[in-house]
């Protein structure tokens, strides 16, 4: 195995046995209960690649949770995302959308990418490996040598979940921060991502997935 597939394995581990964690959430304190009969998947990426198995897996995770979910890949027009929209032609699409039966709306987008060093030694246990100095100093002079670390991509994600049903004010219910390890393997990453998502909608009682 190659150090720096090492390294990633070992923050995956740190983070609880999955390449994606949440960093912080927000509430919508009057969203109670929330079940969606119909969600539109949204992948904000000018990586159409990305988007399209980032949908497609998520509409797919969803459908098995009992919710109907639609790519928005496939719900508009190829060219709905070659143009900015202006606000009137976005109110227009979402009368459009209540209309084709959607009440919510999930968007997902990359905000940031960071690189972070690892230091592999770091995650040993400190009583068992090192009960004198000259054991924990023979066991971390390699540290001095920049060689000896490795870095990795940590990806952050911002998940949004607004209402549009029909009658009622179009809102925010939910928003998250998740992060992703970067591990190379796109569609494990998207599946980690989703993991984490489902566990947290389920918490605060939003979509009401299925067990």
């Amino acid at each position: 195995m190659k150090p720096i597939s090492i390294v990633v394995v070992l923050a995956i581990i740190i983070a609880g046995c999955s390449s994606a964690k949440l960093v912080q959430q927000y509430k919508n304190p009057d969203a109670i209960n929330f079940e969606a009969n119909k969600v539109l998947v949204v992948g904000i990426s000018a990586d159409k690649d990305l988007r399209r198995a980032y949908e497609k897996k998520m509409t797919e995770a969803l459908d098995k949770k009992g919710v109907i979910a639609v790519k928005s890949i496939d719900f508009f027009e190829k060219s709905f995302t070659d143009n900015k929209k202006s606000l009137v032609q976005l109110n227009t699409i979402e009368n459009q959308l209540v209309e084709a039966g959607f009440d919510t709306v999930l968007f997902t987008k990359i905000t940031g990418r960071e690189s972070r060093v690892s230091v592999v030694n770091a995650y040993r246990d400190f009583s068992n490996n090192y009960p004198t100095f000259e054991d924990y100093y023979y066991g971390n002079q390699h540290l001095y040598f920049k060689e000896q670390q490795e870095r990795y991509q940590v990806y952050t994600t911002e998940t949004s979940l607004y209402c549009i049903c029909p009658g009622k004010e179009r809102e925010l219910l939910w928003s998250g921060e998740i992060e992703v390890v970067d591990a190379n393997k796109v569609n494990r990453n998207i599946s980690s991502y989703i993991t984490v998502l489902f566990k947290n909608l389920e918490e605060n009682k939003l979509v009401l997935l299925k067990k």
